[in-house]
């Protein structure tokens, strides 16, 4: 997967910008899986250019959430990640 993933940490919070191809229901997977993760979605905001997205997403880091740096959060998002590219069929 070509995903580019920034993570900013302050506190209870992150900051995540991911640049990715654009495809359908991606992102209602994608906040379904930050969730899971129990990072709640404070803000959101899409930007698209030809044939890619820009998701810049604020979270709340929820109490049981067992990530505690910036590395772990973007980890954690590309295996979501990838795990939305497998279920939908796309290399």
């Amino acid at each position: 997967m070509a995903a580019n993933i920034e993570v900013t940490m302050a506190e209870t919070h992150a900051d995540l910008k991911i640049l990715l191809k654009k495809r359908p229901r991606r992102l209602s997977k994608l906040v379904g899986g930050l969730q899971r993760l129990k990072l709640t979605v404070v803000n959101l905001n899409v930007t698209t250019a030809d044939e890619m997205a820009l998701y810049s997403i604020s979270v709340k880091i929820e109490e049981g959430c067992h990530m505690n740096t910036a590395d772990e959060i973007a980890e954690s998002v590309e295996q979501v990640l990838l795990g939305i590219q497998q279920e939908a069929g796309f290399s």
